[in-house]
């Protein structure tokens, strides 16, 4: 196999989905991952693609440690898993915002 560059997309790639994990994290203080997993037991060819922000708690606080958004691949919505990864982040991002606009239940 020779080393080559990989072919030009119009769509997310990998240094774009670190870029987005990067600024989602600073932006909220928290470390994301994404975590890609074989669907099922054999070769079905899906994978589950969760995209994870964990947060740094002090002791008794009610806001949750991880906020996570998952979906499986190959979808009708995703032509690539860069498009479903870097959606899950978006929504992600989505989630936090929604844990946020909740401070009224946790904050006294």
């Amino acid at each position: 196999m020779r080393k080559q560059w990989a072919k030009s997309t119009n769509g997310p790639d990998w240094t774009d989905l670190r870029a987005m994990m990067v600024a989602i994290g600073g932006l909220h203080s928290a470390q994301l991952e994404l975590i890609v997993s074989p669907l099922g037991i054999g070769s079905t060819g899906c994978v589950t693609v969760k995209a994870l922000a964990h947060f740094d708690l002090l002791p008794g606080s009610s806001l949750p440690e991880i906020v996570q958004t998952a979906a499986t691949w190959p979808n009708a919505n995703s032509a690539t898993l860069t498009d479903l990864a870097y959606n899950l982040l978006w929504q992600l991002d989505f989630e936090i915002g929604k844990v946020y606009s909740q401070e009224s239940l946790w904050q006294r």
